[in-house]
């Protein structure tokens, strides 16, 4: 696996913040599992920053354009939301149907 080279005074910050994260997860990890986290959950953030402020027209338009770019990958990954959303409505549609409604 490859390495990552960060300064001392990060390393101990990550190393610290690992307790954050078990608390969170309710699970002891590894050092490199806790620096995986933070930098996938950094990416994620920095790429929400990024396309927040896009409108949805060019969100769309863009996503458009991937698909056409990489069919295999982008219509697999619409046909799998999908297909979590829609059993996801069915639970929803089942609780309702035997009682279980949401409090409003």
């Amino acid at each position: 696996m490859p390495s990552v080279t960060v300064s001392d005074d990060l390393y101990e910050r990550v190393n610290e913040f690992k307790q954050v994260v078990e608390v969170i997860l309710e699970e002891t990890i590894d050092l490199d599992t806790c620096m995986t986290i933070i930098l996938s959950q950094g990416i994620n953030s920095m790429l929400a920053d990024l396309l927040g402020p896009v409108d949805q027209e060019t969100l769309v338009r863009s996503f458009q354009q991937l698909g056409e770019e990489n069919p295999v990958q982008v219509y697999k990954f619409v046909a799998e939301t999908l297909m979590v959303g829609r059993a996801s409505q069915e639970r929803e549609r089942l609780k309702r149907q035997i009682g279980f409604q949401k409090e409003k």
